[in-house]
C-alpha cells in the first residue's frame, strides 16, 4: 500500500488529539501536536508518543528529559492546530503551571507529566515511552479527531466510565 492508503485508513480512527510540550537544550518552549498517544502500563505508569524522525525537534527528547502530555478539550481546535505547524509557538508559558519543568497550556482537559524512560526509532517515527511523575484532571468534553476533521465526543449509553470499563473487563476476563 502507498502512504496515501495508509493516511486514508489510519485517519478512519478517531482520537484524541494531545499537545507534548517540553524545553529545548536552550531553554525554549517545544509544543508538537500529537494524537499517537496511548497508556502502556498502569504499574510502573507509563505513557508512549510517536514524534517524525524529521521533527526538528527530536532532539529535545532524551533519556530523562521532562516533558508533559496535555489532552485538549473541546474548542481547542486553534491550540492543536497552532502546535502541528512547524515552528508554532506562543501558548506555552514558563512558571505557569504545576511544574517549573514543562510548559503547561491551559484550558487542556488533563495534563500528565513526565520524565522520558526510553526511545525506540520504529520506521519513520521514534516511539517516545514516558513514566508519569504527576497528572491532573478536569471536567470538561475532549476534542476528537477523525478523517483530518475535528469534533465531539457523544457517549453512546447512559453507563458510567466505570460500568462499562467493568463490563468489558468481564468480557475480555
Amino acid at each position: 500500500m502507498d502512504q496515501r492508503d495508509l493516511r486514508q485508513i489510519f485517519s478512519a480512527f478517531a482520537t484524541g488529539v494531545t499537545v507534548v510540550t517540553a524545553y529545548d537544550d536552550e531553554g525554549a518552549p517545544v509544543g508538537i501536536t500529537a494524537n499517537s498517544f496511548t497508556s502502556v502500563s498502569l504499574e510502573p505508569a507509563l505513557v508512549l508518543w510517536c514524534l517524525d524522525n524529521r521533527s526538528r525537534h527530536l532532539s529535545t527528547f532524551s533519556d530523562g528529559t521532562p516533558f508533559s502530555i496535555h489532552i485538549l478539550s473541546e474548542g481547542q481546535e486553534d491550540t492543536a492546530m497552532q502546535f502541528a505547524r512547524s515552528g508554532a509557538s506562543g501558548l506555552v508559558q514558563r512558571g505557569d503551571g504545576a511544574s517549573e519543568l514543562t510548559p503547561k497550556i491551559d484550558g487542556a482537559l488533563a495534563r500528565v507529566e513526565c520524565r522520558v524512560a526510553d526511545l525506540h526509532v520504529a520506521g519513520d517515527h521514534t516511539i517516545i515511552i514516558g513514566e508519569i511523575r504527576e497528572a491532573e484532571i478536569v471536567e470538561a468534553a475532549p476534542l476528537v479527531f477523525q478523517k483530518s476533521r475535528f469534533g465531539h465526543f457523544t457517549p453512546a449509553s447512559q453507563l458510567s466510565g466505570q460500568e462499562a470499563w467493568h463490563i468489558l473487563v468481564d468480557m475480555w476476563s
